[in-house]
């Protein structure tokens, strides 16, 4: 899979940046993609001055599995209306079809421009929202959101909001352990949503800056079939039982087994809205032997019984 980031003359940098930072450290973690910097023009100047050269052309041939980025730009009318951009909407109209695509702030102009976002729902930077809703009537303008996803297409609001949306692109995609480590590894550990307040499982309590515990909640996230004692835990990060239930009370507010059950009820959300398996099937993937035990945790964390849980999804 190759991802596409589509530059213009004015293209934001942190629009470009943020993204371009959020897929590169997916592809240390192993991530097969490929990133290439396309254009109308082999060279330009970046808003605020940065010149880029010896850029790829517009691609010929896209494949289906192909990723297109649009970063936002500077006065973004009137950077749409130049040459190179007119020649890029030509191309986004003759080559882009079901692609995955994804808009920072006034890259959602740009997929407009080339008749991209059809009757989709999308967010843009709260300054062009209105000139959007004048220029393109049919689209589904959404405010006060931090991405938006409809279909083939995931906007985001603009600026540091790209981070948020390729996290979450990179997390749906993927899976929540490569999203946490990408987060984690950015310092970006409150991942924003799109649609809600609620954080993933695997994000939430990791706004600290203790490597040890880090260390742990790691090891629970990658084997959340396992079931570790106090002592276990304590071993991984080389602190002693004690030491280790202060720092979970300092650092994230909650002991250790709340933690351990946290990622399970969070893993076991995944496995009750993405299948049908029964719910001893899910249970004994949390490392639960026993179903009733699994209802208990799961009550008690999610407030919630997991029948209950799986009903609300197929409503939604």
């Amino acid at each position: 899979m190759t991802i596409y980031f589509v530059l213009l003359s004015d293209t934001l940098p942190l629009d470009f940046a943020g993204p371009l930072q959020v897929f590169l450290e997916a592809r240390r973690l192993g991530v097969p993609l490929e990133i290439r910097y396309v254009s109308a023009s082999q060279q330009f100047t970046l808003d605020g001055g940065l010149q880029l050269q010896n850029l790829d052309p517009l691609p010929e041939h896209l494949q289906r599995e192909d990723v297109i980025v649009l970063p936002g730009c500077n006065k973004a009318f009137a950077a749409y209306a130049t040459d190179d951009a007119i020649e890029t909407i030509f191309w986004l109209k003759q080559k882009v079809a079901r692609h995955t695509i994804l808009t920072i702030c006034s890259g959602a102009l740009l997929a407009a421009k080339a008749g991209l976002l059809g009757t989709k729902s999308y967010t843009t930077h709260y300054g062009l929202i209105d000139k959007m809703r004048v220029a393109f009537p049919e689209c589904q303008a959404l405010e006060n959101r931090i991405f938006v996803e409809d279909e083939n297409l995931i906007s985001s609001a603009g600026i540091s909001s790209g981070i948020d949306m390729t996290l979450y692109y990179i997390t749906t995609r993927y899976g929540e352990h490569i999203g946490a480590q990408v987060a984690r590894e950015m310092l970006v550990y409150f991942r924003r949503t799109g649609q809600d307040p609620q954080l993933s499982s695997w994000l939430q309590f990791r706004n600290h800056m203790h490597r040890g515990i880090h260390k742990i909640q790691d090891e629970i996230c990658n084997n959340v079939e396992k079931n570790y004692s106090l002592d276990q835990l304590a071993n991984i990060a080389c602190l002693s039982q004690r030491q280790l239930s202060r720092l979970f009370t300092v650092h994230l507010g909650i002991t250790p087994r709340a933690y351990l059950e946290h990622i399970k009820v969070g893993h076991a959300k995944q496995l009750l809205q993405c299948s049908n398996q029964s719910i001893e099937w899910v249970a004994q993937n949390c490392g639960y032997s026993s179903s009733r035990q699994f209802r208990r945790v799961f009550a008690k964390v999610a407030h919630i019984s997991p029948q209950q849980f799986r009903q609300q999804q197929h409503h939604l």
